[in-house]
């Protein structure tokens, strides 16, 4: 009898084990990628048809290129300047992205030396101004994260600029925002991201919109949330901390444009 109740217990808790060992698995699976890029390009108006002719080709060149990454353009909609595309390119490891091909090399082996000359000119020409910014993935502070695949159709991206002698106690309080969102059952997609590369004490959060009539819901009061949780006097100090560490905040909404976008990887290794 001692030796049933044993072996039933043992049994238990591989079972326990194993079931861990799945969630954990499909998390892992489910996770945001390590890193994000942003390449934010405006351009001229008399040049958008240029500009997008050469993302087209490039994108063509890409699929034609084993190692290029997915690359996925969203256009302002709402809340920045008109003409401006957000190009978000993500890996795990920088090691990822040292494999990554050259736009210039692809070009050249895909159309020839003259086309890709004149390709190229067409975006230089059409080119207001570009940057890039690299993000790491906050796993404290994002709630409900997930891979998101097909690509989301809206974006609400918002980046907040911090004091630098208040970026710690931001996280912490960040984290524990994420925390009540999560136990009011807020159903939203939110990832947040600290800026790398670029420019300094900056954080991304990035809200996905399947649709426009998302935006209709009433989604859980943040500050209702918070003292629920953590109680009255807690709970103002985390919403004190988040408000008096911004140095300034900009919220653009993004549209996806499929026609730009490249939204898998090119298997195979790149020969360039």
């Amino acid at each position: 009898m001692r030796l049933r109740t044993v072996t039933i217990g043992i049994v238990a808790v591989i079972l326990v084990v194993l079931a861990w060992s799945l969630v954990a698995q499909t998390q892992a699976q489910n996770k945001p990628a390590q890193f994000l890029q942003l390449t934010i390009t405006t351009v001229k108006p008399s040049g958008i048809n240029d500009y997008e002719e050469f993302v087209k080709k490039l994108n063509a060149a890409r699929d034609k290129t084993g190692g290029s990454p997915a690359q996925l353009v969203y256009a302002v909609n709402l809340g920045g300047p008109g003409f401006t595309f957000y190009a978000i390119t993500q890996w795990e490891k920088w090691a990822d992205r040292e494999k990554f091909p050259n736009g210039g090399q692809m070009l050249r082996k895909v159309y020839g030396e003259a086309e890709a000359a004149r390709l190229q000119k067409l975006q230089r020409d059409a080119i207001v101004n570009t940057r890039s910014e690299v993000y790491a993935y906050d796993a404290d502070a994002s709630l409900n994260p997930r891979v998101i695949d097909p690509p989301a159709a809206f974006i609400n991206l918002q980046r907040t600029v911090l004091e630098p002698g208040m970026a710690g106690a931001y996280a912490a309080a960040l984290a524990k925002l994420k925390n009540a969102e999560e136990k009011a059952g807020d159903k939203r997609t939110i990832i947040r991201r600290n800026e790398i590369q670029g420019g300094a004490f900056v954080r991304y959060q990035a809200v996905i919109v399947s649709k426009l009539s998302d935006r209709d819901v009433q989604n859980p009061n943040a500050g209702d949330s918070l003292r629920k949780i953590y109680g009255n006097a807690e709970a103002t100090q985390v919403q004190e901390t988040l408000n008096k560490a911004i140095r300034n905040r900009t919220q653009v909404f993004l549209a996806y444009r499929p026609d730009l976008s490249k939204p898998k990887a090119t298997g195979g290794v790149s020969s360039n």
